[in-house]
């Protein structure tokens, strides 16, 4: 029985070993959200299309580079570890095929949105109708920033990063922000998103600073 406990923390310190204690994974997020902060000017310089294209591309490559990077520089540190198929590495796969799913989700609907006539009226109410009107104008936004905070506060408590929760505050707030501040004119910088963006990037650079500095790279003897 006293087994378990200590198991679960050991598996648990596993995965923030090899997934989030070298702060990779902290900049590709914070990458891909800076892509999605900037899509609106890109898509006004490129077309839909072609911007959609842009940002997978962008997408393909950096999750491409935090691999390479993960194997060349936290590996040889800190070694490799094959999870066997738990729970947690199942939970984990599906998170981030949600986050993706959103992720893709949210550019569609930046494409989508950029059809609607800038300034569309919302009609005059007061009082709780006008916290309605507000609600349903915005209705898909507010659920993506609750789809965001639900799915970063479970991966911060499956894997015990207490950060995760943090990020999905500030991401979805920042998107929700975002299209609130840029209603009348869509083809602006989202600068909440960006500035969320910018906090995870800062974050995942002074953790992959920590990490060299923890985990020097191990000299092989003869």
């Amino acid at each position: 029985m006293s087994s378990s406990p200590s198991l679960r923390d050991a598996q648990r310190r596993t995965w923030q070993l090899m997934n989030y204690e070298d702060g990779l994974w902290d900049l590709l997020l914070g990458i891909i959200f800076m892509a999605l902060a900037v899509y609106p000017v890109t898509r006004a310089r490129f077309g839909p299309v072609a911007n959609f294209g842009l940002f997978a591309g962008v997408l393909v490559l950096v999750t491409l580079v935090q691999h390479v990077l993960r194997r060349r520089i936290s590996t040889p540190r800190v070694g490799y570890a094959k999870p066997r198929r738990s729970r947690a590495k199942k939970l984990l796969l599906i998170v981030s095929a949600l986050l993706v799913a959103l992720t893709v989700g949210l550019v569609i609907t930046t494409l989508v949105g950029s059809n609607s006539a800038p300034g569309e009226a919302i009609a005059p109410a007061t009082g709780a109708g006008a916290a309605q009107v507000w609600a349903r104008s915005y209705l898909v936004e507010i659920v993506v920033m609750l789809t965001l905070i639900g799915l970063f506060s479970v991966m911060g408590y499956v894997f015990g990063v207490s950060r995760l929760y943090l990020y999905g505050w500030l991401l979805g707030g920042g998107n929700l922000a975002s299209v609130i501040m840029n209603r009348d004119a869509p083809e602006r910088l989202n600068l909440p998103l960006a500035l969320a963006a910018g906090i995870i990037l800062v974050v995942g650079s002074a953790l992959l600073v920590r990490f060299l500095r923890k985990y020097p790279v191990r000299s092989l003897e003869a």
